[in-house]
């Protein structure tokens, strides 16, 4: 089995070019039309004009390399090794150990179908019975969606989020909180990126993060 941090809880994993205009009532003096939308374009709480899938790129040939802190383990690789259809298989390695995972997308959500915690060898899962149900991502895209996931909750708090990180500065990013009995995980995604940052606190505020170092998404 994977080495893990006392008391966390393994989440694996785990995609804004533009905000969608909202309706606002304006003043009774209203500025010129191109002003006001320039104005509407920045409400931080409304539905963004992307999907779940936006923020999870699965090329085959991407990776992504995190800097942990915190324990030995927070610092790890990941690589999409296959990809067909809406689904990828994600190849993690964290130095202890190496499991796969496989993703599918849909409009709706980012979902983990597979898991193997121990997979040492580049195997195809992509069309293997599926064992797991983990939404990663789910629409509608906005603040306040919120979606369970059997041992945990899951949250979108923020859709502009700024975050910076050894593989440089992120703006418009999406924040994710988990909930868990024991501890909480928030989780940070940029569309065309993917995941960025993870940072996991213990209820006695113990505090583990993984941030992103580098990364290369190839083009479909």
């Amino acid at each position: 089995m994977r080495k893990y941090i006392p008391k966390l809880i393994p989440v694996f994993l785990l995609i804004i070019l533009l905000i969608t205009a909202c309706n606002q009532v304006g003043p009774e003096n209203p500025k010129p039309e191109e002003d006001q939308s320039q104005v509407e374009e920045g409400d931080p709480e409304k539905e963004v004009g992307l999907k779940p899938e936006d923020y999870f790129p699965l090329t085959q040939g991407s990776t992504w390399r995190y800097l942990g802190e915190g324990n030995e383990y927070a610092t790890f690789t990941r690589e999409v090794v296959f990809a067909e259809g809406n689904r990828a298989q994600i190849k993690e390695d964290n130095g202890g150990t190496v499991s796969a995972s496989v993703f599918e997308t849909t409009d709706e959500a980012v979902t983990r179908i597979f898991f193997q915690g121990e997979s040492y060898e580049n195997e195809n899962y992509l069309n293997d019975e599926s064992n797991d149900n983990l939404v990663i991502l789910k629409a509608p895209l906005q603040v306040g969606t919120k979606w369970d996931t059997g041992d945990s909750t899951r949250e979108i708090l923020d859709l502009n989020a700024s975050l910076n990180t050894p593989a440089g500065d992120f703006e418009k990013v999406l924040k994710i909180k988990i909930t868990f009995p024991d501890s909480t995980i928030y989780e940070y995604y940029k569309d065309g990126v993917g995941m960025v940052k993870r940072e996991y606190i213990s209820n006695e505020d113990y505090r583990v993060t993984s941030s992103l170092e580098k990364y290369e998404i190839k083009k479909p």
